[in-house]
């Protein structure tokens, strides 16, 4: 009887074994992929205003379907009074930007848009049929409207990627002797 307990257990405790690795793989593989940028930037003042906006662009490429959500934050410079809400974050097709000019990105490529003064955060979920249409390009711009404000900050910049193990990520500022 005490073999046969004894073999009981070990059975019962391989069988659990092989469950719990299983199961672990099996969640393991559907993980969904996450890439997170993180950059400092500069907005100068607009030399035309909103006709000719001061834009800062970050390219990104998604390799699958999902999420691509953008958290912008000034933490300094000079806003002017009158200008309301001088900067302008927002989710372009990388196809839209021709010519360099962010004033003249065709509307069908614009898939989201926000302007702010402090802070502002936008989100735009990409299916499986536009990831294949553009694929997966898109840019991530910033613009200063204003003529009189400028401003420095933080933009984070998360979407569905492969992390790079030896990406530089942020960048350190080297001191030359």
């Amino acid at each position: 009887m005490k073999k046969f307990l004894t073999a009981l257990c070990i059975s019962l405790a391989y069988v659990l074994f092989i469950f719990m690795t299983e199961t672990g793989v099996t969640a393991a593989g559907q993980e969904r992929l996450k890439k997170t940028e993180t950059h400092k930037y500069t907005l100068y003042p607009a030399p035309g205003g909103e006709s000719d906006p001061y834009s800062v662009q970050f390219p990104i490429k998604l390799d699958e379907p999902g999420l691509i959500t953008v958290n912008v934050e000034v933490g300094g410079g000079k806003i002017k009074g009158g200008e309301g809400s001088p900067f302008k974050v927002w989710i372009v097709e990388a196809k839209g930007i021709q010519d360099e000019k962010t004033n003249k990105i065709p509307d069908r490529y614009i898939k989201k848009k926000d302007r702010f003064k402090t802070k502002s955060s936008i989100n735009y979920a990409v299916d499986a049929g536009e990831l294949t249409r553009t694929g997966g390009e898109y840019v991530v711009l910033l613009s200063n409207l204003g003529k009189g404000s400028h401003a420095v900050g933080t933009i984070v910049i998360t979407y569905p990627a492969e992390e790079v193990k030896d990406s530089p990520g942020t960048r350190k500022r080297v001191k030359r002797d």
